[in-house]
């Protein structure tokens, strides 16, 4: 039978153990702390159960999607839990790794891919992942949402082209969102923005 306060003392158990392990610091502790004193479903408790496991697990633990995506040798990993982080993917013989987030803000910056495939596995619950994308690259979007939403702004490039880089991206997103931003798109609505605005001023002059 399931007793709530029960799971929480195990929880809490599990969480000062990892604490001494110095496999967190301290801040974080104390927030998955905070949050597991407030856990009222059994539903709360699973989820910081995989929270504090996959911390457990640290860099060596590697989570494939199960797509049709390429399985690389080794996936760098990264995990955001109750804040906030940028990443970078910049490293010309890597893979994009593996982004977990969980109860926060992720921002993974895409930043000179080399050619051919690059993957990004990405997982993210109840929070958020911004994917901002700032070279002329190729997007594909195996992500799976759940009571979820992605939004893609990104330019669209010639699929055809082989000497893009593409970036696939897998994974899931649950009770989150997902942002796939284009930096370029944001240049353009700015410059648009100068131009009505300097029309208007103009406008205004004349009369």
């Amino acid at each position: 039978m399931f007793n709530l306060d029960e799971e929480k003392g195990k929880l809490t158990e599990k969480l000062a153990e990892q604490f001494s392990q110095n496999i967190m610091d301290m801040e974080e502790y104390e927030r998955i702390l905070e949050y597991i004193n407030k856990i009222e479903t059994k539903r709360e408790i699973s989820i910081i159960e995989k929270i504090m496991t996959e911390n457990h697990a640290g860099e060596n633990h590697a989570v494939v999607d199960k797509s049709d995506a390429p399985a690389p040798e080794k996936f760098k990993k990264h995990v955001t839990v109750f804040s906030t982080t940028t990443s970078y993917i910049d490293e010309p013989d890597e893979n994009g790794g593996e982004h977990d987030c969980y109860f926060g803000e992720n921002k993974i910056i895409a930043n000179n891919l080399p050619k051919g495939k690059t993957v990004l596995n990405i997982k993210t619950i109840f929070g958020e992942t911004k994917i901002i994308i700032e070279e002329n690259i190729k997007i594909t979007n195996k992500i799976i949402p759940l009571f979820s939403e992605i939004t893609d702004t990104a330019l669209k490039t010639n699929a055809d082209d082989d000497d893009l880089p593409e970036l696939y991206i897998t994974g899931k997103v649950i009770f989150g969102d997902i942002k796939i931003i284009d930096e370029r798109s944001k240049q353009t609505w700015k410059k648009v923005g100068e131009k009505i605005m300097k029309k208007i001023i103009d406008t205004i002059d004349k009369i």
